[in-house]
């Protein structure tokens, strides 16, 4: 039988998994370095472990892992004292060609918020959060405006926001998800445990439902991927070898997208490559087409973020807010989620699938779908990369 990229790619990589030897996968895959195991897993001890015993410090290393678009962690912060500090977006990692308003940009800013309150509560800490102290930067100013600034207080009563132990388990899951659907009272328990929300939240697991939107989603992903710009984008910002990923720290990564044992190892030496040519041929695309639909398909409940009213850069930051608040409830509560706004960007290929998402949920004229992602079960664990925190600073 011929083994073609092709045939390969269809009848693998969209599977969930492969039988993988234990002793290969030792050999041949990295899940991290045990520096970045230990970042996630008590970020703490780790901040402590670095010499890091401040706790602004602290807080701005542990907030690191907050989930961020296409792993770019677009974060600059200023410290003004031990107990304040300036955010800053870092104007070289916006994505203009899938966030040309910066949507997607200002929701990663808002997580990182929400990280650096839960972790400062953590540490007996209330925080004050003001945003733009010194106006609204545009994309070209980000290095003038801060985004926001966040003061540090003693705390004065012994009450605390138990999200935050879900940090070490939180992670951005793109695997295919195995089981039944994911029930009300699960989806119940997580939105329970995640509140208070600043905008809305809305799930369903309605198979009629899930039925008219995943393909929706897929015919997005599929439309982004044939699109030069945002396909050249996922290019520049792959890492495929473990001495770019630990030489780079950050962006995407096969293993990030669900890869793991034999599955990975034949990926990574007989298939993808990153060259241009290679890339963006369509044995290529149509692969990743192919490898997302079984990702979305796989989907157990679908989660909505949606505002209601202004639509601007503050409604984005709390968005950020409110989905880092679900995703380390999900972390709590051992369910995975997978992020997919390929339908829901700001350039005009894209919105057309925004007007059916918004038909088809019945949303109001003033309301805008933030967020998209697909929660369900999944045992796959990969800890994506982060930067040393001395590279984050101004």
């Amino acid at each position: 039988m011929k083994l073609s990229r092709e045939s390969f790619l269809k009848k693998s990589l969209t599977m969930g998994s492969l039988i993988s030897l234990t002793s290969l996968q030792k050999e041949l895959y990295a899940f991290g370095s045990e520096e970045n195991k230990k970042h996630r897993a008590n970020p703490i001890a780790y901040a402590e472990s670095l010499g890091y015993t401040e706790p602004i410090d602290q807080i701005l290393l542990t907030a690191l892992l907050a989930p961020n678009s296409h792993n770019s962690q677009p974060w600059k912060f200023q410290k003004i004292s031990e107990s304040e500090f300036y955010l800053f977006g870092d104007g070289d990692k916006q994505l203009p060609e899938i966030d040309p308003k910066n949507r997607q940009f200002y929701h990663t800013q808002g997580c990182f918020l929400e990280l650096c309150h839960l972790t400062a509560d953590s540490l007996m800490f209330d925080t004050t959060i003001k945003l733009f102290p010194k106006g609204k930067p545009s994309g070209k100013t980000f290095s003038k405006f801060p985004i926001a600034k966040v003061s540090l207080q003693p705390k004065t009563k012994c009450v605390h926001d138990f999200l935050f132990s879900g940090v070490s388990e939180r992670r951005m899951n793109r695997s295919v998800y195995s089981g039944e659907l994911l029930t009300n009272e699960e989806l119940n328990d997580i939105h329970s445990f995640a509140r208070p929300f600043q905008n809305q939240i809305r799930w369903t697991n309605d198979p009629i439902l899930l039925k008219s939107i995943l393909p929706i989603l897929t015919d997005a992903f599929a439309m982004e991927t044939n699109r030069y710009e945002s396909n050249e984008l996922n290019r520049k910002w792959f890492r495929l070898s473990k001495e770019e990923m630990y030489e780079n720290r950050d962006g995407l990564t096969l293993e990030a997208n669900g890869l793991s044992g034999l599955k990975l190892w034949f990926a990574k030496t007989f298939f993808v490559n990153l060259t241009k040519e290679v890339w963006h041929s369509e044995d290529s695309k149509r692969a990743a087409i192919e490898m997302f639909s079984s990702q979305a398909n796989s989907a157990k409940a679908l989660v909505f973020f949606i505002s209601e009213g202004k639509d601007d850069e503050t409604t984005w930051i709390q968005t950020g807010r409110d989905f880092m608040r679900y995703t380390l409830s999900c972390a709590v509560k051992n369910i995975a989620f997978h992020t997919m706004n390929q339908a829901v960007e700001d350039y005009p290929e894209s919105r057309v699938f925004t007007k059916q998402l918004k038909g088809i949920l019945k949303l109001k004229p003033n309301e805008e779908i933030q967020l998209i992602a697909r929660v369900g079960r999944s045992d796959y664990q990969f800890d994506s990369l982060r930067r040393d925190l001395k590279s984050f600073f101004i």
